[in-house]
Order: structure tokens, then sequence, then C-alpha cells
């Protein structure tokens, strides 16, 4: 079935899908696999909150299931550590060390306002207390108008561009770049320039290849070859990306209902944070307790056996204490996890927080239609392509609206996403929708006004920050150094310099990200210095204050 407008194939590399160009693939994952193997992990307890969404189709519960390292989002009406809402469903890892939630609902072909509603209300019962990671997941092979459209609607104005910080881009079904950097990275230049719809893309993740993740990940009964390392080198990938996520100075993205379920449910999360750190600081504590035994039975084990015997009974002794206190430090955190649970469900019940979820989906929906409502229709290429996203906006706007009066009639409103200033605001209705490229003009004028109050020293600070010019700054450092620079800046402000500076997305500023950041080429020791606005910056320093 030829393909309809709009729904242009992703440009390929010549050979793909040959058994030449698989059996090199695989080459390199043995070769992967037998220099590496498994050398990423999450922390114990860290609960890294993640979120995946997505057109039908892209992967998402495949993703799921890889991360969860079982097909828990297959068979999650049998699994104790899925919880399913109508329109997300929720896992975390048996150690605490991940949360993942699948949207449902967000990726249908066909959307409306009552989905939207739903979402949205359902994330913020799954993660109260924001979401670290962001994985938009899509097929390697195709990008449609329709998933840019739910793209720009999902990131722009229902969640608002202060997720973006925490966005990263899944490309599914992309073996050939699995282990390949270079090779992906040219892949992705190459879209960019050809697809304005990848470009779009590209420019949600701040123009950064590192924040794109290719994976690989063929069923298991699929009778591909070497599926077990394919799935393990994927899994990998994913994990490397999450352990090095910033936390440390990218805060968790948190929307306005997420703001107001913790509101409602502030006792039940105390409780349960405290519950965490006890569990913590008890496994903890019993790692030091279990090493110092085992110190004291080799120094008495090489005196005389009596006292072998001795100091193993008093190891079984101190083994099954440890055993006992995780075990009540557990049961109290379950305990804890059981009681926000059932306050959150008593607040999806709310018909308060049901409204507030209405309220807050229609202003999204009525300011995503103030902006493509009246928008002219695209120019078509000589293919018969779209040249943008305003006639798959335009469908959108309408599958949302065909089914829910009520939205309707918000949106006849002169005002659009303006609240009736009689009517009193809900608890956090008071949320600011921020473009992208407001939050990029904001970022370009800080970049400008930290570069002139650093007067060219950014060598000597980096130095003096990091130790030397070989070494790096991590997260906290880096907001420290900004803190002392210029202490008004605020936090999503911090996390953007960051995610501008950290290229490769290590983790880590080195002497040339850190110099690059503020308009600085780094120079060796006593060289002169001349400063000079970053590229990026430069475009707009005309407009930007001073």
């Amino acid at each position: 079935e030829p393909d309809a407008v709009g729904d242009e194939r992703v440009a390929q590399q010549s050979d793909i899908g040959t058994a030449s160009d698989q059996a090199e693939s695989t080459t390199g994952l043995q070769a992967c696999e037998a220099v590496c193997g498994s050398t990423w992990s999450l922390p114990h307890a860290g609960r890294l909150t993640v979120m995946m969404f997505g057109m039908t189709g892209a992967g998402k519960s495949a993703l799921g299931n890889l991360l969860a390292d079982a097909p828990v989002f297959e068979a999650a009406d049998d699994t104790a550590s899925v919880t399913n809402l109508s329109s997300c469903m929720r896992y975390e890892a048996p150690d605490g060390s991940l949360i993942v939630l699948d949207t449902i609902g967000l990726g249908d072909t066909e959307i409306d306002q009552d989905k939207v509603v739903a979402s949205i209300r359902d994330v913020a019962l799954s993660a109260p207390l924001g979401v670290d990671v962001l994985f938009f997941v899509m097929r390697q092979s195709r990008i449609t108008d329709d998933a840019i459209a739910r793209l720009i609607y999902v990131t722009e104005f229902l969640w608002g561009s202060d997720c973006l910080l925490n966005l990263y881009i899944v490309v599914t079904h992309a073996s050939r770049y699995l282990n390949r950097t270079e090779e992906g990275v040219a892949w992705i230049e190459r879209q960019v320039e050809i697809n304005w719809r990848f470009k779009h893309m590209y420019g949600l993740v701040g123009n950064n290849p590192h924040r794109f993740i290719f994976v690989d990940n063929p069923d298991a009964l699929s009778g591909e070859p070497m599926v077990e390392e394919r799935q393990r080198a994927s899994r990998e990938a994913l994990v490397k990306c999450l352990a090095l996520h910033p936390r440390d100075i990218v805060p968790p993205f948190t929307h306005e209902m997420m703001r107001e379920a913790a509101r409602l449910s502030t006792d039940e999360i105390a409780e349960l944070q405290l519950r965490i750190r006890e569990e913590q600081s008890a496994n903890e504590e019993d790692s030091v307790r279990m090493r110092t035994a085992d110190s004291g039975d080799t120094l008495i084990g090489s005196t005389r056996r009596s006292a072998r015997r001795s100091a193993g009974k008093r190891s079984d002794k101190i083994s099954q204490e440890l055993r006992e206190r995780r075990a009540r430090a557990r049961q109290k955190r379950e305990a804890a996890e059981r009681a926000l649970r059932q306050r959150l469900e008593d607040v999806k019940a709310s018909a308060e927080f049901q409204l507030q979820a209405e309220r807050t989906a229609g202003k999204a929906t009525a300011m995503f239609a103030a902006k493509y409502e009246t928008a002219p229709e695209p120019a078509r290429t000589p293919q018969g392509g779209t040249t943008n996203a305003v006639g798959a906006c335009k469908r959108m706007m309408g599958s949302l609206l065909k089914s829910v009066g009520r939205a309707k009639s918000f949106l006849a409103s002169p005002r659009h996403s303006e609240c009736d200033p009689a009517e009193p605001p809900l608890p956090g209705d008071e949320s600011v929708v921020v473009t992208p490229e407001e939050m990029d003009r904001k970022l370009v004028s800080l970049q400008i006004r930290l570069s002139r109050m650093l007067r060219g020293g950014a060598n000597d600070i980096f130095r003096k920050r990091a130790g030397s010019d070989v070494a790096t700054l991590s997260p906290v450092a880096f907001s420290q150094f900004l803190a002392e620079l210029d202490p008004c800046v605020k936090r999503e402000l911090v996390g953007g310099l960051w995610r501008k500076g950290d290229r490769n997305c290590d983790g880590q500023l080195d002497l040339n990200e850190f110099c690059a950041l503020f308009g600085i080429e780094p120079l060796a020791q006593g060289a002169g210095r001349r400063p000079n606005i970053p590229n990026d910056t430069a475009r707009l320093a005309r407009t930007c204050p001073s």
C-alpha cells in the first residue's frame, strides 16, 4: 500500500536489511559483549521515573519490557509490579531503582479530549513528584505529520516546554546504529538536512545527537539471529542513558496536575519518603557491618580454629539481625506505598481533581487551536509532500473537539486560553506556557550576561573548580559555581545551561565544553584571553537584554 501524503519514509543508508549488513551488525554486538559486558546500572532505591510516549506501533510496550527486563507490560493484569490506570501503566522495579510509565491513548491514531483529560490525570497520579526522563519513542523507518503534530501538542501545550530538558528520542528497530555512534550521528544529521519533521524533533532536544538512543529489540520468538545479545545491548544503551542523566541539575518535570496530586497527598508522600530513607540507611549500615565482620573473621581466623568457629557464630548472628532489620524496613516502606496508592485512588475519585484535569486539558487545547486554527495551509513539495505541521495540527484539533462539546464552548470564548477573571482559579492553576523559542531566548540572554560577568576568565575558573585542565565539572559543582556567580538564576535555566554545555551527554563538563558554553576558547596556562560570544548566542544578541 503506498504511503499517504505526509507519511514520507525517513531516508535510509544503502543496504540496510541485507544479510551482509545484519551479519556486520551482529559481529559488532559480539565484540561489544565480549569486551564490556554489562557496565551500567541504576542505584538501588533511586526511583528514577521514566515516562514513554509516542504513536501506536512505535514500540513503547516492547521498550518498557526491555527496561523492566521482563514482559510486564504485556501481562499487566497478572503482574503485581504493574499498576494499570485507565490511561497510564506504571511499573516499579523490585529494588526501587526504576519506575516506568507507559502512556495509553495519547498515541492513538484517533485522539479526543476525553483521552487527553484521562492521560493528564493518570500521569499526575502515577508520578506526583514528577518525571525524571521522557522517552519519545519512534520507529526508524517512518515519521508522519500526525506524529509531529502529536509531539507539538504534548510538549508545547499539554505539558509545556519545561519538559524538554528531560526529553530523549528513542529510535526503535535501529540495529545498524546500536553500537556505531559515529554512523548514528551521521544518520541524524542527514535526516535533519532532508526532513523537516526530523529537524523539528532535533530542535526539541537542543540539536544534540547524543540525546537520541538507538535500540534494536527483536521479539524473542521472531527467530532472528542473536536475539538475546541484541536485546541485552539495547538495554545497556538505555540504562547508560538513564545512569548518566544529570538528576542533580536537571529537575524532574512536574506539571500543575502533578503538583496538585502531590499537595493532596502530602502526608502520605512524606511518610513514604521517610520509610525509603530508613530502608536505604538500613541497607548501607548493613553493608558496612558485614564488611567489618568479614575483616574480623580474617584476622581471627589466622590465630586458631576455635576463634574461627566463634567468629563464624557471631557473623551468623549479625547476618540474621541484618536480615530482620532490612525486612522490617521493607515492610514499613511497603505499608507506606499502599497508603499512598489508596490516597491517590481517593484523589482520582475527587470531583474537584477531575474538574481541574478537564480545565487543564481544555486550556492546552484552546492554546493549540489559537495557534493553528487560522494558520495558512502549508505549501506542497513538487512530489505532493508537506513542508510543515499546520495541516496535521488542524486535523488533530478537529479530532480533539469533535466529540466533546464543552471543549468547543471553551474555544468559542474570544479569550481562548485565558480563564474567566471572575472565576476563582483552582489550586495550581497559575501555569504560564513558555514556548521552546522563548526558553531558548532566555538561555541565550543568560549565556551572554554570564559571559560578560566572567570577563574572559572561564579558563581560570574551570581550573579552580575542577582542579586541572584535564579534570571535569560535575552537575553539583556547576550548580554551585552558577549560584555563586548569580544567585538569582532559576533552577530550570541552570538545567538548560547544563544541557547546552554537556554536548556529549556524559554527565560531566570538560574544559572545552565549559569554555564553549561561555564563548571563550580554552587556552594554555598564561596565554592571553579574548571573550567571544558563542555562535548560538551571537545570533540573538542584538534582541536580548544586556
